[in-house]
């Protein structure tokens, strides 16, 4: 990690929830693009996990979501494009009956392990 993005982490982690990320770039007076793509690359960016089938999906396969990071092999055989696929495992769009087959052939995820993750979770809150 560069070195100037090291000494902004603790005020990242911090603020990438409550702050817009105009506010951050303003503050750390960095670009908001540059800011914007050393989040992305990091994963530092807000998932929507309500309702997000890409999340579910990756979650059932692995332990914790970090572990999966979508390959060019993927790309190709899934035919979900990079900027479709990070807007799914966001949760900013829906993903569709052809992409959830795709991903779950992919991934070879069993029929057991999708009843799983497609479960409600009638207790969150309890």
């Amino acid at each position: 990690m560069h070195e100037k993005w090291r000494t902004h982490l603790p005020y990242l982690l911090e603020n990438v929830k409550s702050k817009s990320l105009e506010e951050m770039a303003l503050e750390l007076k960095v670009e908001k693009k540059e800011l914007r793509l050393f989040l992305h690359r990091s994963r530092l960016f807000d998932v929507n996990v309500n309702r997000n089938l890409a999340m579910r999906l990756i979650t059932s396969k692995f332990t914790y979501p970090e572990y999966f990071s979508p390959t060019k092999q993927f790309f190709e055989s899934t035919g979900i494009r990079q900027r479709r696929w990070w807007q799914l495992y966001k949760g900013e769009k829906k993903m569709t009956g052809k992409e959830f087959s795709a991903v779950v052939h992919h991934l070879k995820i069993t029929d057991k392990q999708i009843t799983g993750s497609l479960q409600l979770k009638l207790f969150e809150n309890v």
